[in-house]
């Protein structure tokens, strides 16, 4: 559900509803102290005849007023609930005061006939006690039901049919204002003589909805129903139903007091209006800017599939094709050479051992993008580990050495908080690649650091070092992308599925570290990684949750 403001989570006030309550209630303050001062103070009274300018307010309140219905209309329709439900009454209320401003201020006011001050008072009190009632019935209750569009269409239809039915039998009704006399207006400080007691009784109705409104506005904005401006449009008509009960503005040709504050709420109504629009537009242009991003997603994850696909079908050939070469140098008659047949059957052994390899890239990279996907890390002598490591890449292809490094002497020695299996994972990948991509014959390195880590006590620097063409800059985050792979020397992807890395950078970080590279053309790579150094603290707290 949309919120407008009000109070956020938490119940406290955000500065922005403090300013919105703080002009609602200064509106209300200056509102009611110029009612009170109309009545003791003589030139407190504002009243001036002007049936043209009357005729273009009304025109402008009617087209306002609809614009105002529009933007809530629309506002409304991205909300759900008791925001959809208010707003939808406060719609129908807007539309209610357009059509009364259209039918009985301005073409009356238009029309060359001359006008019965009784039907446009009666035309008047209709339009603020339903557009009051529809304001209050939406506003007031704590929860609110939406009004659908058909149940405003017929609001809207009896609205029309009772405002015919007032006009045609306004004479037969008791008489609500008397035409003023000839002559310039009489003395506005003294009691009105266009008043009767009739139109004081049933001024109070529109009233009494027009301040329950307003309550209800404040209170519904407190809990982020409606807009902010709202419950300053609600005081301003409030005010003008006050202000009508001492200075009457009945569709008449006098501008007075009550006019003032409809129109200062027709200017709000515009601006607020204004604000809603533009908070949508914003709102679609940021759905449409995330919507283009998620296509633009999926356009790569598209391509990130067939590039998939068509690695591990590149992949998996080169050892299909080889284990069926050599089956059929076996079939052909190899077998029978004990030699031949041994080395046959060694390469065969090595194929399946890629294509195992390719397996488990596969299904360890699915199983570290699962949402439970967690290491066991435990004490571990870093001994094991590096020996583990140290006799798997002795076993590469490609005849490289492993120089085993490890400062300060004896540290292997030393236990770690590691998930044995997973940075055994680690390990095997990055001594894979340092192999692969190492001429023949040229070492690599293992090296590690136990003690002071770039400034941080209890860590382990592991690093892989090896002395290949090197990577390219723009590779060098690249590569640990899913199904990364960087550039050799000739600017050609390298083989591989480019999951390696990718898992290891995984596997790292969910034991607090990461993963990185320092490489340039022509003079290697280097990757590290940390471990925690495993202290009197640490095990001591190991051993706590143990025992938990």
């Amino acid at each position: 559900m949309r919120n407008f403001g009000g109070l956020p989570l938490g119940g406290h006030w955000s500065t922005t509803a403090r300013f919105v309550t703080f002009i609602a209630l200064a509106l209300a303050l200056v509102i009611a102290f110029w009612a009170a001062a109309v009545l003791v103070v003589e030139d407190a009274v504002f009243a001036v005849e002007a049936p043209r300018a009357q005729a273009g307010v009304e025109a402008a309140a009617a087209c306002a007023r609809m614009f105002g219905a529009l933007a809530l209309f629309l506002c409304a329709a991205g909300t759900v609930g008791t925001t959809s439900g208010r707003l939808s009454w406060v719609v129908a209320g807007l539309l209610v005061l357009g059509l009364g401003n259209a039918g009985f201020g301005y073409a009356g006011a238009m029309s060359d006939t001359e006008r019965d001050p009784d039907a446009a008072a009666y035309g008047a009190l209709l339009t603020w006690t339903a557009s009051g009632a529809l304001f209050a019935f939406g506003l007031a209750p704590s929860r609110a039901r939406p009004l659908g569009w058909r149940t405003v269409l017929a609001v809207l239809l009896a609205f029309g049919a009772a405002g015919l039915a007032v006009s045609s039998t306004a004479g037969l009704l008791p008489p609500l204002v008397s035409p003023p006399p000839p002559g310039p207006l009489p003395d506005l400080g003294e009691e009105l003589p266009a008043s009767t007691g009739w139109y004081a009784a049933l001024s109070a109705a529109p009233l009494v909805l027009a301040t329950a409104a307003a309550i209800g506005a404040s209170r519904a904005y407190r809990l982020g129903d409606v807009p902010g401006w709202l419950p300053s449009v609600m005081v301003l008509l409030a005010g003008a139903q006050l202000h009508n009960v001492f200075v009457p503005s009945v569709y008449g040709p006098v501008l007075a007091s009550a006019d003032v504050l409809r129109a200062a709420s027709v200017a709000v109504v515009v601006v607020g209006g204004i604000a809603e629009l533009s908070r949508i537009a914003r709102e679609r242009a940021l759905l449409l800017g995330t919507e283009r991003k998620r296509a633009e997603r999926l356009g790569e994850l598209a391509s990130m599939k067939a590039d998939f696909t068509a690695m591990v079908a590149h992949e998996l050939g080169g050892p299909l094709a080889a284990v069926r070469r050599l089956a059929d140098l076996l079939e052909r008659g190899g077998a029978a050479d004990p030699e031949l047949r041994s080395y046959a059957l060694g390469a065969m052994r090595e194929q399946t051992d890629v294509l195992k390899a390719l397996v488990e890239d596969v299904r360890e990279t699915a199983s570290a993008e699962r949402d439970d996907f967690r290491v066991e890390p435990r004490p571990v002598r870093l001994g094991a580990l590096l020996e583990d490591a140290k006799g798997f890449a002795e076993s590469l292809p490609g005849d490289h050495s492993v120089g085993l490094l490890v400062r300060p002497e004896g540290a292997e020695e030393e236990e770690v908080l590691a998930d044995p299996t997973r940075i055994g994972q680690v390990l095997r990948n990055l001594l894979s690649n340092a192999a692969k991509h190492s001429p023949e014959g040229v070492p690599v390195e293992l090296r590690v650091t136990s003690g002071d880590c770039g400034g941080r006590r209890h860590r382990v620097l592991v690093e892989v070092a090896d002395r290949g063409a090197g990577i390219h800059p723009d590779d060098l985050e690249r590569i640990f992308d899913k199904f990364g792979r960087g550039r050799d020397a000739e600017g050609g992807k390298v083989e591989g599925l480019g999951l390696g890395l990718y898992l290891s950078r995984r596997i790292a970080l969910a034991h607090g570290s990461e993963l990185s590279a320092h490489s340039a053309p022509g003079e290697g790579s280097v990757f590290s990684f940390e471990l925690e150094l495993l202290d009197g603290g640490t095990r001591r707290r190991i051993d706590e949750e143990g025992k938990a």
